[in-house]
């Protein structure tokens, strides 16, 4: 009984295999109409009999070929003929489809070699010639779905584009490893994965995209703002990288001094800032040192680069006079903590005041200045032009509270 059993089993198995093997004769008989063809592959490219097979996959990578060359032929004829109009949204479709398709059969041949099935791999060369020749379309699949706002669809191109690379089937291809445009649209992934939240694809596209001269700050970007979340390590990291390769992207130097304020670091940020000023003398960057020297109290040498910065006639001029200012409201501070604890009748009261109304006198005009640079900026200049006011002139504060509306 045995016996019939597995006679039985062993005669449904060889039907199996045939009518597997007739499936692919009947995809390669009807070519013609790939849409047709490409439907009936598809059994045998999830049927244990042939999935293994080189074959169903090259076949299956042929057919979604002649759908892509059929559609790309229609968008070269549309501007001779309104009537030929291209679906690029099956173009683009089956461009994947037959990547997915060339590099499995050639993992599978690969694997039949290295196991002594096959003598020698027969297919790798042609479709490597035909993956590398319509490698550049990824671009144009991946740049119409980044416009349209399809992000994963974009990260899915670029990062076809950028992958393949290190596919077996291009290990001896040292010019496409060499290719600048890698690290280009790898960053464009990276932004297109940080819109859609994907962290781990901003985190594998903005590692390869950071490295690009162009646009690989925006890579940087990404990997901040992922690593701000979740490694703060990584992200001091990033940060620091970004701003020795990117010395004109003031936003990461900007993140860099706030951290180092934060934590009570004002000696290395102040080292940081040197170094950036050595790299790139950006008017930013001295409006930055200004205000660290200030916070250090080094306030001679905060005004000298205040003066520096408003001799180069720079955006920061109007900031760099109420750094000037602001310097003795710091001391104005200071001797009003110490009127706190004082006695209005005690004359040392009286002397601090004198001693406050004096040092307000002083800081005025640079705030007044800084008014008149940025009359708009009422958040550089109000307040501390009005407490000025209403120490020193009650009808200037009036005034000033009027114009403020408050």
């Amino acid at each position: 009984m045995k016996k019939v059993l597995f006679a039985v089993a062993l005669f449904f198995g060889a039907f199996t295999a045939s009518a597997q093997e007739s499936v692919l004769k009947e995809a390669k008989k009807n070519l013609k109409n790939p849409a047709e063809a490409a439907q009936i592959i598809e059994a045998a490219l999830t049927n244990p009999e042939t999935a293994t097979n080189p074959d169903a996959w090259q076949l299956a990578g042929d057919i979604q070929k002649a759908i892509y060359d059929a559609e790309n032929e229609k968008m070269y004829l549309s501007a001779i003929d309104p009537t030929k109009v291209a679906d690029t949204a099956k173009l683009y479709s089956s461009l994947v489809k037959l990547y997915e398709y060339y590099l499995k059969c050639d993992e599978l041949e690969q694997a039949k070699v290295a196991s002594g099935e096959l003598k020698k791999a027969k297919l790798r060369k042609k479709n490597a010639e035909t993956l590398k020749k319509l490698r550049q379309n990824l671009l144009s699949g991946g740049g119409d779905a980044y416009n349209a706002g399809n992000y994963a669809s974009a990260i899915k191109f670029f990062g076809l584009y950028a992958d393949v690379v290190n596919e077996p089937i291009f290990a001896d291809d040292a010019e496409l490893k060499n290719d600048s445009l890698i690290s280009y649209y790898a960053s464009y992934a990276a932004l297109a994965a940080n819109t859609i939240n994907d962290k781990e694809s901003v985190i594998k596209y903005g590692t390869i995209g950071k490295e690009n001269a162009e646009v690989g700050f925006n890579a940087l970007n990404c990997l901040a703002l992922v690593y701000a979340e979740s490694d703060s390590v990584k992200w001091l990291e990033t940060i620091k990288e970004a701003t020795k390769k990117f010395p004109d992207r003031e936003w990461f130097v900007g993140q860099l001094i706030d951290y180092y304020q934060r934590n009570n670091q004002l000696d290395q940020a102040m080292v940081e800032i040197d170094n950036m000023l050595a790299i790139a003398e950006r008017p930013y960057y001295y409006y930055v040192k200004a205000v660290l020297q200030s916070e250090k109290k080094d306030y001679d040498g905060a005004n000298a680069t205040c003066d520096k910065l408003i001799s180069l006639g720079s955006d920061f001029s109007a900031e760099a006079y109420v750094v000037k200012g602001r310097n003795y409201f710091v001391e104005v501070q200071e001797i009003e903590q110490q009127n706190a604890e004082l006695a209005i009748d005690d004359p040392k009261y009286n002397e601090n005041d004198a001693k406050i109304k004096e040092l307000l006198e002083k800081a005025k005009p640079f705030y007044e200045e800084a008014k008149k640079l940025e009359p708009d900026n009422k958040q550089l200049w109000g307040q501390a032009l009005l407490s000025i006011y209403w120490k020193l002139n009650k009808a200037e504060y009036e005034a000033l509270e009027k114009e403020l509306g408050y």
